[in-house]
C-alpha cells in the first residue's frame, strides 16, 4: 500500500466511503474469476444501470438516435442495452487492469497493428495514442504499457478516494500519468521520445471548435493539433475491444493520421474526430455513450439533451 494511500485510511474509514470500499473488495476478487465468469455479474451491473439511471438511458438513446440515423427504435435500443452491459463488465475489469499480473494480460491480449506505433516511435519524436472513452479504457492503458513504455494524461476524478487508489494503481504500469492540465509535461514526454495516451472525446469548452462528430456538432480540442505541431510526434489513433464469451482482448492500433498536423487547427480538428468516429463504428458496443458529448453547442443552437 502506498504512503498517501495508507496515510488517508483513517479519513477513508468514514461510512460515506464504505460502497467505494466495498466496490474495490468486489474488483478484487473478480481477479480470481475466469474472464467469462466476469461477464456475468458485469452483466447484471450493466442490467441494473440501465434500470435504476434513467437519465443515462436516455443520453445514450438520444446520441446513437443521431449517430446511426437509420436506425430504428429497436435497434437503437438494442445497442443502448448492449453498451450498459459493456459499462457493467467495465467495472469489474478495472479490478484485472489494476491488479493481473503483466504475464496474464499478455496471455489474454492479441495486438492489430503494432507496427503503426513502432514506426512512430521510430522517428525519435514520442507518439500522441488517440483514443476514445470506450468501457475498456482502463484495459486500454495496461494493455498498451505491455508494448512500450507509456506515459499518459488523465482527468482528475472527484472522489478523492477513488482519485488516489485509480493513480495508485495506474502509475503501476504506466511510466507518467500526466494531469490534462499539464500541457508543458505532456509535450516533455513527447519529445523524450514517449507514447501518451490521449482520449479528447469529450465536451470541452475551451480551447475548441465546433466540428462535426457521430452526426452532430461537437467542442473539439484544438490541442491536439497544436501539440503535434510542436513536437513532430505523430497521432496514432487505437482501441482496445473486448472478445467475447471472455476469450481476451484485442488492441487494435491504426495507422498514425496522415498529413497532420495540417496547419490549420480546424481542419485537424475535424481529421481527429474522423479518426475517432472510425473507431466507435468499429467497436460501437463498448463506447460510453451515456457521456452528455454534445452538451454545448453553438450559441444559438440548443443542447440536444
Amino acid at each position: 500500500m502506498s504512503d498517501e494511500i495508507r496515510l488517508h485510511v483513517q479519513r477513508w474509514l468514514h461510512p460515506k466511503y464504505w460502497g467505494l470500499w466495498l466496490f474495490f473488495g468486489l474488483q478484487r476478487l473478480s481477479t480470481l474469476l475466469p474472464l467469462s465468469w466476469i461477464e456475468v455479474p458485469g452483466a447484471f451491473l450493466g442490467w441494473l444501470m440501465y434500470r435504476l439511471a434513467p437519465s443515462r438511458r436516455r443520453v445514450a438513446h438520444i446520441n446513437i438516435q443521431q449517430a446511426y440515423p437509420e436506425y430504428n427504435e429497436t435497434q437503437i435500443k438494442k445497442l443502448v442495452e448492449a453498451s450498459f452491459r459493456s459499462l457493467g463488465i467495465s467495472v469489474f475489469e478495472m479490478g484485472l487492469a489494476w491488479w493481473a499480473s503483466g504475464r496474464y494480460l499478455r496471455e489474454h491480449c492479441s495486438v492489430e497493428g503494432l507496427e503503426h506505433l513502432e514506426q512512430a516511435l521510430a522517428k525519435g519524436k514520442g507518439a500522441i495514442m488517440l483514443t476514445g472513452h470506450f468501457s475498456t479504457l482502463e484495459m486500454g492503458g495496461a494493455l498498451l504499457s505491455l508494448y512500450t513504455p507509456l506515459h499518459s494524461v488523465y482527468k482528475k476524478a472527484h472522489n478523492p478516494m477513488f482519485d488516489t487508489f485509480m493513480l495508485y494503481y495506474r502509475s503501476k504500469r504506466l511510466k507518467k500519468l500526466i494531469a490534462n492540465t499539464n500541457v508543458r509535461e505532456f509535450i516533455k514526454g513527447l519529445r523524450d521520445g514517449y507514447a501518451t495516451w490521449y482520449a479528447p472525446d469529450q465536451d470541452f469548452t475551451q480551447h475548441v471548435v465546433f466540428a462535426p462528430f457521430l452526426g452532430g456538432m461537437a467542442t473539439t480540442l484544438i490541442s491536439t493539433g497544436k501539440v503535434a505541431q510542436m513536437t513532430g510526434a505523430s497521432v496514432v489513433p487505437f482501441f482496445p475491444q473486448r472478445l467475447e464469451k471472455g476469450q481476451g482482448y484485442k488492441l487494435v492500433i491504426l495507422p498514425a493520421l496522415e498529413n497532420f498536423p495540417s496547419g490549420d487547427l480546424y481542419q485537424d480538428a475535424v481529421k481527429v474526430n474522423q479518426a475517432l468516429e472510425e473507431m466507435v463504428r468499429r467497436n460501437p458496443e463498448q463506447y460510453a455513450w451515456v457521456h452528455k458529448r454534445f452538451k454545448t453547442q453553438p450559441e444559438g443552437k440548443p443542447s440536444i439533451y
